[in-house]
């Protein structure tokens, strides 16, 4: 029963991160807009991804490596800060659709095409080349894991991380692109993708800047 219930907070915890402002939400209402709700939730799958790479470098005490290594956590900081900066711009350059573009009532919806690959790609990186995630997961397992747990105990917090990633994040693009909440900000799409392109671009300033 102890076990259940540190399982239910930990996942209340992951829950909570998960869904607060940063890279990751950016990125997913970003793609939700532009490529519609399958674009949207490939993209959800590539964050979960990305989310796994870090619990399996914290579980597998790599995270300690990495900590100590300035230059490593250094080279990856500067990477995942390039990352967003680029996508942020091609964001911020997205234009206004025609009105003719602008589906009526009995219209389908039209969303620009991108592949499986890379919406799974593009959310991977997003996650994996934020190395803070790394400090986050430490401190957060540090919590509820106990160095001498199963390798079963660590292979369903390491999943329950993922799937509420994944899960969150899929649930988000199905939400944004619903024909009804999707054709009440179709006009300002374009507008949508700007801000979201200039918080990834100020996030990835931010995290360039940071000293940790």
């Amino acid at each position: 029963m102890e076990i259940l219930i540190t399982w239910l907070l930990f996942i209340a915890v992951q829950l909570a991160a998960t869904m607060s402002p940063g890279p990751a939400f950016a990125m997913s209402v970003r793609n939700s807009m532009s490529f519609g709700r399958k674009g949207g939730v490939m993209t959800a799958l590539g964050l979960g991804l990305g989310v796994g790479f870090h619990t399996v470098l914290v579980l597998g005490g790599l995270a300690l490596v990495l900590s100590q290594s300035v230059i490593l956590f250094q080279a990856i900081k500067y990477i995942g800060a390039a990352y967003l900066v680029y996508v942020g711009f091609k964001a911020l350059r997205a234009k206004a659709p025609n009105v003719s573009d602008i589906p009526k009532a009995k219209d389908e919806l039209d969303y620009r095409h991108i592949s499986a690959f890379k919406a799974i790609w593009m959310g991977l990186l997003t996650n994996a080349l934020n190395p803070k995630a790394v400090i986050f997961f430490t401190a957060v397992f540090t919590q509820f894991i106990s160095p001498d747990a199963p390798l079963g105990i660590m292979v369903l917090y390491a999943a329950t991380v993922m799937i509420v990633e994944a899960g969150w994040f899929s649930l988000l693009a199905v939400l944004l692109t619903h024909e009804k909440v999707n054709r009440k900000v179709r006009a300002a799409g374009h507008w949508i993708e700007r801000v979201c392109g200039g918080l990834m671009v100020g996030l990835g300033v931010k995290l360039a800047l940071s000293k940790i």
